[in-house]
């Protein structure tokens, strides 16, 4: 008996403790091993991370200034001040390029580079300098501009200047006014901004993407835990930059290692009470045995239904019979739906759940049911304790008897209504404008394409009619885009109450809307409707207590049963909108064949002109003022005339008001003006008189630009006649007088221009301080035809002499004409009588002749 238990303790010790402890003794070292490599493996993807989140700290620091230069380089103001001429007066104003650069953006330095490559303007921490960028930054920066005068967008590089680091960006100056392929790279001026990588910007990459002790070095790191290498745009090493990364693997390990340490220790001890206890149940184990083992078979259903659970994404669990009815739910079915599991079970699968029109997955459902087939990411619906529908993902699979036979689905539900609300939101935002609710640009793109395919066979249906408001910039230049915005969203609301269900209306951007009409009868539909918009919009908007008036402008384009192109249908559209506006705006146009060749033929005479800016084609013809009194040359006047090259000289008529409308005329207008100046100093004894449009009165520039002009040539003020016409004076009078009286305190001579053709002259002429009175020469003509045409004349002598203003005729062209003013007491005539506009050197030959004539009539006397 005791040989008996002898063997069998030894046996038991040898089969059963020494492999346990063996197996423990293993799977200590393994854990600490385990844990040790964990430790050291998070660690390193600490580094990895932070490594990409300071490099990508450093991209988006780029492209912030990139951005932010690029508002500066396509700025209209700015590459008229400092490429077209170098004002450094108006770059040093803060909020131009001045102290908001360093105080507003945090940026050093900042530099316009003339094509010449000379810093024609500097600011250095917000003080405008006369300093070289180049002897600046010596390195990298001449590769730098190099690389983004080819570029559209601004190029960034890192610049290494002695001991600091700068993040540069550089930038053509070219506003979107100027087409970039008429102008060669050579001739760009360029504008850089320049952030010091000091301590302030790297404490702010600290804070921002929490990357501790960061530096920069110069050399390569010995003790560093993680740093990157920084680069030149030559691939030259400049430095590095350093920090601390975290050491999770570490923290963990403070973490477990003492635990552990104590559950190991509990282990053992309880390992040796097991051990132990085993030894004094060796022969219960037997006849427990078939208990066990019938313990065991239901652990091994309660694993595999587990394991099944754990194989589908779970949010809760559901389990159906063989015929489909629900028996089972997780706890947390009632805390997703409200509902209560009592109230559900019994139910089948089909009376809970309900197709999803969305989607395909009700019938797969059904098929995976019938079929006992696992099934999962199938959308449904259910109806929650509050009544709505909510959808869900189902996934589930079959259950399956010791024998095969079917038991019923096992899966789990996962409530996914927030996430299809969510991407429903996302669709509608892409699809339509923030601000109106109206269809954007890309949903009405893909319904002119629908439309113009579903009506193939008959194209003429469809017609769109796009839409561009007037007077809605003073609205938002008075009363801010606050008010600007609910103006459009009131003017939205009417324009769909306009249309009806099967037109779209979108908000293209801005001010500009467009309509997609289906008519059986078009372009008479698309009349009707745009007469209808044209009367709504002309009603008040009330916007804050304000009464606001707007106008709209349409163009209309039908499609072509021959041509269906979507693309061309717009621009049509957009050409008719140009006409409108041309016509007064407030009214509508009709897309028309010979309106695209007169728009290309415009575009060609626009792009002509700007050459002839750039390449000097515009020239100064004068035409002489006859002082009547002293029968002398005393005046002249300026006319600009182009000379094309190949269509000789295009009259001022066909492009002076085509500069004011692409904003030429004021460039124009200043080289007019100081080159009259100039060439007015070849001859001392007369005045010139020079135009102004009355684009160039408004321009607030106008006195710095006469004091400037003046100052350049030398010309005295009082040999200085600026003419201006009625329509300057409309709008606002009371501004047009300060600049008038402006213009008398520097000492210029103003001068009323095609007098009698407005209809306010008498009270202008009471209210504003004119010198000369210039009669338009309609009336001049047609004195000897029209008797109230002469009569008018004598009028405007007689209360110029009243006044004690100068009175000019203009349009002289017959010597009865220059008799009877003469006689009626006009002070000087102007006309082809004496001579058309010449150049300035046939105008001196004529000046010389004319004194010579006039010496031969006195020695004559």
């Amino acid at each position: 008996m005791s040989n008996s238990k002898a063997f069998s303790t030894e046996t038991f010790t040898r089969r059963i403790v020494y492999p346990m402890a063996a197996v423990m003794i293993v799977t200590i070292l393994v854990i600490i091993g385990f844990v040790i490599i964990s430790a050291r493996s998070q660690n390193e993807l600490e580094v990895e991370a932070s490594t990409k989140l300071a490099t990508t700290a450093l991209q988006v620091k780029a492209r912030e200034v990139a951005r932010n230069l690029r508002d500066y380089a396509v700025w209209e103001d700015a590459y008229k001040n400092l490429h077209e001429r170098i004002d450094l007066e108006w770059a040093a104003t803060d909020g131009n390029i001045g102290a908001n650069i360093y105080e507003g953006l945090g940026y050093e330095m900042a530099f316009a580079i003339s094509p010449e490559g000379k810093t024609v303007y500097a600011v250095v921490e917000g003080k405008p300098q006369k300093v070289d960028a180049f002897e600046l930054m010596p390195r990298g920066l001449r590769d730098l501009l190099r690389a983004a005068s080819t570029q559209t967008n601004p190029t960034t590089n890192l610049i290494r200047a002695g001991d600091d680091l700068f993040l540069v960006a550089a930038s053509v100056l070219l506003p979107p006014s100027i087409d970039r392929s008429s102008v060669a790279s050579k001739d760009f001026t360029m504008l850089v901004f320049v952030k010091k990588l000091d301590q302030t910007f790297l404490g702010r990459i600290s804070s921002d993407y929490l990357l501790k002790d960061i530096a920069i070095e110069l050399t390569k790191p010995q003790s560093a835990n993680a740093y990157i290498p920084l680069w030149s745009q030559d691939r030259q090493q400049l430095g590095f930059l350093t920090w601390s990364p975290a050491t999770p693997g570490y923290q963990l390990l403070g973490l477990i290692l003492p635990p552990l340490a104590i559950a190991l220790a509990f282990l053992a001890a309880f390992a040796a009470l097991v051990i132990g206890n085993a030894r004094r149940s060796t022969r219960a184990l037997e006849d427990s045995s078939k208990t066990v083992a019938a313990y065991a078979q239901t652990l091994r259903e309660s694993e595999a239904r587990f394991k099944d659970v754990a194989e589908a994404s779970s949010d809760w669990i559901w389990e159906s019979d063989p015929k489909l009815r629900l028996v089972y739910f997780s706890t947390r079915f009632t805390d997703v739906t409200g509902l209560s599991a009592a109230s559900v079970l019994g139910k089948t699968i089909n009376q809970f759940f309900s197709s999803d029109a969305d989607s395909d997955g009700w019938q797969r459902l059904v098929d995976g049911t019938h079929e006992h087939t696992s099934f999962r990411d199938l959308r449904c619906c259910y109806r929650d304790a509050t009544g709505h529908t909510r959808i869900c993902r189902l996934a589930g699979r079959p259950i399956l008897g010791s024998n095969g036979e079917f038991l019923g689905f096992r899966g789990t539900a996962t409530d996914i209504t927030e996430e299809v609300q969510a991407q429903e939101r996302a669709t509608h935002l892409a699809h339509h404008d923030a601000l109106t609710g109206l269809p954007n640009r890309v949903l009405f793109r893909e319904r002119l394409n629908l439309a113009l395919s579903a009506n193939a066979a008959d194209a003429s249906r469809v017609s769109i009619i796009c839409l561009d408001l007037d007077q809605f910039k003073e609205v938002n230049d008075t009363l801010g885009h606050g008010a600007g915005d609910l103006l459009l969203q009131q003017l939205s609301s009417r324009l769909v109450s306009c249309a009806r269900a099967s037109d779209t209306v979108a908000r293209l951007g801005g001010d500009e809307f467009a309509i997609i009409q289906m008519g059986v009868n078009q372009p008479l539909e698309s009349e009707q409707l745009s007469r209808k918009l044209i009367e709504i919009i002309r009603m008040p908007f009330t916007i804050e207590g304000h009464e606001l008036h707007i106008g709209v402008s349409i163009g209309i384009a039908v499609a072509d049963r021959e041509d269906t192109d979507p693309e061309r249908l717009l621009k049509n559209a957009d050409i008719a909108l140009y006409r409108a506006k041309q016509a007064g705006r407030a009214t509508y146009r009709i897309f028309e064949a010979q309106m695209d060749a007169e728009l290309q033929a415009r575009k060609t005479l626009e792009y002509d002109l700007r050459q002839a800016v750039l390449k000097n084609e515009l020239e100064l013809h004068y035409q002489p003022l006859i002082e009547l009194e002293t029968n002398d040359v005393v005046a002249v006047e300026a006319l600009v005339r182009w000379r094309h090259p190949t269509r000789g000289l295009v009259s001022p008529a066909e492009f002076i008001p085509l500069a004011e409308e692409i904003g030429l005329i004021v460039a124009i207008g200043e080289w007019v003006l100081e080159t009259a100046c100039r060439q007015a100093l070849e001859w001392p004894s007369l005045r010139v008189a020079v135009n102004l449009s009355p684009v160039q009165f408004r321009n607030r520039e106008l006195i710095d630009t006469v004091k400037s002009v003046l100052s350049r040539t030398g010309l005295g003020p009082e040999r200085l006649e600026l003419e201006i016409t009625e329509s300057v004076l409309i709008n606002d009078a009371a501004a047009a007088l300060d600049i008038l009286n402006a213009l008398k305190a520097i000492g210029v001579k103003i001068a009323m221009d095609d007098f009698g053709t407005g209809y306010s002259s008498l009270g202008y002429l009471n209210s504003f301080p004119f010198d000369k009175i210039k009669i338009d020469k309609s009336f001049i003509g047609d004195m000897s035809a029209k008797e109230k045409a002469g009569a008018i004349v004598k009028s405007v002598l007689s209360l110029g002499q009243s006044l004690n203003m100068i009175t000019t005729a203009e349009g002289v062209e017959t010597p009865e004409q220059a008799a009877f003013l003469t006689q009626e007491g006009c002070d000087q005539l102007q006309g082809y009588y004496f001579s058309r506009p010449i150049p300035a050197s046939e105008l001196t030959a004529f000046i010389e002749n004319w004194h010579s004539e006039k010496a031969l009539g006195i020695a004559a006397a």
